[in-house]
């Protein structure tokens, strides 16, 4: 199996976050595939995967943030990110999503590749306000302060969250139309690896995510019995939200033809 450490089961909707370093990055190794595929999300999609309130600005949160990642470090003698105006270039230069939370708010994100929400929608909401339209959120809400306080006390934390989309490209916007579909082949296994870093300790930090995406039926070819036990644990409400009724249905059908 190859996705234990980010399907766990049975499934649940509780943030199951786990201490891990401070992410660090070098802006010239940035996969340009992904730092191209960035630019066409935001040519297409503007300003509904990005914002930065005043608040932002006033503080410079994006320059904080940018130097708290390392980007402003010299890694050799040719330095390619010196400086950072917006959120929207620290979102450009590296290959994660940027979420940066300030005294409990979002005040800046760029999401070019979300797992369908519209990141522009999100101005200064709470995190519990973030996870209010998530299924079975009870957990998630009554931890949203212990989070928060995680997330702005030094220390890293990192979780995997996945799911299956039959968009094939990195991004779930809920803007794009989902194809329909009538085989397991046709659809994408989406991982999520969302980490944490401090940028002004008790006060803000910065939720980053790194999408990766596989053809789902290369990953049943390892992993059906790990996935179906986790789809077949989900409420109802949880399989709705996560788009995965008809998934069930030709998960057990596959089965039952063979």
């Amino acid at each position: 199996m190859m996705f234990e450490h980010v399907i766990r089961n049975p499934f649940d909707m509780k943030p199951v976050f786990n201490p891990c370093e401070n992410p660090k990055f070098n802006a010239n190794e940035t996969d340009l595939e992904i730092q191209n595929q960035k630019l066409i999300e935001l040519n297409s999609l503007g300003d509904n995967i990005w914002f930065e309130t005043e608040v932002a600005q006033k503080e410079k949160l994006v320059e904080k943030t940018a130097a708290s990642l390392g980007l402003f470090n010299q890694h050799d003698n040719y330095q390619l990110f010196t400086e950072c105006d917006d959120v929207k270039q620290l979102g450009m230069v590296i290959e994660d999503d940027v979420v940066i939370m300030h005294k409990g708010k979002l005040e800046a994100c760029f999401v070019a590749f979300p797992s369908s929400w519209n990141a522009g929608e999100k101005v200064g909401k709470s995190l519990a306000e973030l996870h209010e339209p998530i299924a079975d959120n009870e957990a998630l809400l009554r931890a949203s302060d212990g989070i928060m306080r995680a997330m702005t006390s030094g220390q890293s934390y990192h979780r995997y969250t996945w799911g299956i989309s039959s968009l094939d490209g990195y991004s779930n916007h809920p803007l794009y139309e989902k194809p329909d579909f009538d085989s397991l082949d046709d659809l994408t296994f989406r991982v999520e690896h969302e980490r944490t870093a401090t940028v002004i300790k008790d006060t803000t930090a910065v939720f980053l995510i790194h999408v990766d995406t596989y053809p789902l039926k290369e990953v049943l070819r390892t992993d059906f019995g790990l996935i179906k036990e986790s789809i077949d644990s989900m409420s109802e409400s949880v399989l709705q939200y996560k788009n995965l009724v008809k998934i069930k249905r030709l998960m057990n059908e596959y089965i039952l033809s063979t």
